[in-house]
């Protein structure tokens, strides 16, 4: 009976107006960041007329990244005050898009660059920061509906950001869509001072056991495969315990000191590496979709423009996938989603490589980023269970980081691959980076270890 009654509970748990307000100020936020890269290549050729300077700005703006991430992910583990970092990003965003609009045309292209690279030192914090405060303001019941809300709120920024910035340049010309993109920054700040961002407090030190094995309190920690206890009210997925938010960093230690702790962790969990490995794999392998994609269409006797219907196919039907995920996390471990996740992507990837027709490459682009749809909630629900407490925030900005680098490196990577290989032959070339990217999944398995419970204190 009380455990009928604890799953009756469970399944009536809500995320709740706070977890809500969170997910919407994620979402604005990222539609700016989604929105910029586009508007700032649109804007920099309508003025300049140089291509090689919009990439380079673009370049600019993505590759920070890589060096912020653990860096910033690091420093939010340790603040108990975590909105002023948020607000930084937000103002420093709008503000380097409105120094682009104003001088693009008018200043040496190494200025523009630089502006660049200021709106992307924050951006960490649009990815791995915001999903690393779910856990902090959703109750645990409703944490895998959470989940698949904050995977949704990529496929909403991904699919509205670029297709806001094309309908305003076609219809009022590329300086009004960055000054759009720009004021939509500035409003996410709106948001972001009113959306709830808790700190947790310090919890005890992580105890090591093996699965099945109750530990002993105080004994020594291990940085493999971390599991978080049982949270009051949560049932977990076969295979996994139920998911805590992540308490602050460790008091007093160093910030340099946080940032290799965080990064021996990816490492040395299984669970977390593996999954690391596998959303590294499948971003550098998607990177040459978005020049992929109009080739195909060409190949299928379409103008370069249909490569646009198809990359909106894929990223609706993502958005579709990402809000279905929590009905399979509730059912299947999230390593087993996430890989299933790459094989079925696998499949459909390679389908399209084959289709006859593009209106059935359409239907199959659907589909298969309805298969790429969970990656994401799956992802989060394995590193919510992996990461000891003080280094959540930084696991995943460092994580979305290398998956971000990955991306820009297989976009880089396009051309060259472009030049060698059939559109269809590069079609399968990306499907089959799936299906290697679900190769780390198999090695995953490991010691556990159970991290306690913290309380939530307000901001």
């Amino acid at each position: 009976m009380a455990r009928m009654t604890l799953t009756t509970l469970t399944a009536r748990q809500k995320i709740g107006r706070p977890g809500l307000a969170l997910l919407a100020t994620a979402t604005m936020s990222r539609l700016a960041d989604n929105a910029a890269a586009i508007a700032l290549v649109l804007l920099i050729i309508a003025r300049t007329r140089d291509p090689r300077l919009a990439g380079l700005v673009v370049g600019a703006f993505t590759v920070p990244t890589l060096v912020t991430g653990p860096v910033l992910g690091a420093y939010l583990d340790r603040m108990r005050r975590k909105r002023p970092l948020f607000a930084a990003n937000q103002v420093l965003l709008a503000a380097a898009l409105a120094a682009v609009l104003v001088l693009a045309g008018r200043v040496p292209g190494w200025l523009l660059a630089v502006f660049g690279l200021c709106a992307g030192l924050t951006a960490p914090v649009l990815t791995g920061g915001f999903s690393s405060l779910v856990p902090l303001v959703v109750p645990a019941g409703a944490l895998r509906k959470a989940n698949a809300l904050d995977s949704a709120s990529y496929d909403v920024a991904g699919l509205a950001g670029p297709g806001l910035v094309a309908a305003i340049a076609g219809a009022f010309g590329a300086g009004a869509a960055l000054g759009a993109v720009a004021a939509i920054a500035a409003a996410g700040l709106l948001f972001v001072l009113v959306a709830p961002m808790p700190a947790a407090v310090a919890s005890a030190a992580p105890v090591t056991a093996s699965v099945g094995v109750t530990p002993a309190v105080g004994s020594p920690a291990s940085v493999s495969a971390a599991v978080r206890a049982p949270a009051p009210g949560e049932q977990a997925a076969p295979g996994e315990p139920p998911a805590v938010p992540a308490g602050p960093g460790v008091p007093g230690e160093p910030l340099l000191a946080a940032v290799r702790g965080g990064l021996r962790l990816l490492r040395d969990s299984p669970a977390l590496r593996s999954v690391t490995i596998a959303g590294a794999i499948g971003q550098f392998f998607q990177g040459p979709l978005p020049l992929a994609l109009p080739l195909l269409a060409v190949a299928l006797g379409r103008a370069t423009s249909g490569g646009g219907w198809l990359l909106t196919a894929l990223s609706a039907g993502g958005l579709i996938g990402s809000l279905l995920s929590d009905r399979l996390l509730a059912r299947h471990s999230g390593r087993a989603v996430l890989a299933g996740s790459c094989c079925v992507f696998f499949a459909l990837l390679a389908a399209m490589a084959a289709a006859p027709s593009f209106w059935e490459a359409v239907v199959l682009a659907a589909l298969a980023g309805l298969a790429d749809g969970p990656a994401l909630a799956a992802t989060l629900s394995v590193r919510q269970r992996t990461v000891p407490p003080g280094r959540y925030a930084q696991a995943t900005a460092t994580a979305a980081s290398l998956k971000t680098g990955a991306y820009a490196l297989g976009a880089a990577c396009a051309g060259l691959c472009a030049g060698v290989l059939t559109p269809r032959e590069l079609m399968l070339g990306i499907a089959a980076g799936q299906l290697l990217a679900a190769v780390p999944l198999l090695f995953s398995y490991g010691p556990v270890e159970v991290i306690p419970n913290e309380r939530l204190v307000p901001d």
